[in-house]
């Protein structure tokens, strides 16, 4: 019984420990924000992430788990993401997210 526990526990802590396996070109300090995708705007460069409405830079550079770099086809809503703003308010980079990546500083 108590083996059982303890293995369970153990598997427990350990599979959100592997869900943060982020590939190295993610940063290691984390991401400006963290959501999901709502809604993609293309033609007035519109990303809705958690309800809110934020504009992208044309240049706007996406990483995927895959590939240090995919095309902006690859935003879909419902996907999770990473991402980071410019001086100007911007979005200029997008990390594509595992679903099941939770963010620790937003504990």
């Amino acid at each position: 019984m108590i083996r059982t526990l303890i293995i369970t526990l153990i598997l427990g802590l350990a599979g959100p420990v592997f869900a943060q396996d982020l590939p190295k070109y993610y940063p290691k300090e984390g991401f400006q924000r963290t959501g999901i995708v709502d809604a993609i705007h293309v033609e007035d460069s519109t990303l809705v992430i958690n309800d809110i409405p934020h504009r992208f830079s044309q240049n706007v550079v996406v990483h995927s788990m895959n590939s240090y770099r995919v095309p902006f086809t690859h935003v879909r809503e419902g996907v999770r993401v990473g991402y980071k703003f410019a001086n100007n308010g911007e979005i200029i980079e997008l990390w594509l997210l595992p679903e099941n990546y939770s963010d620790r500083r937003q504990r």
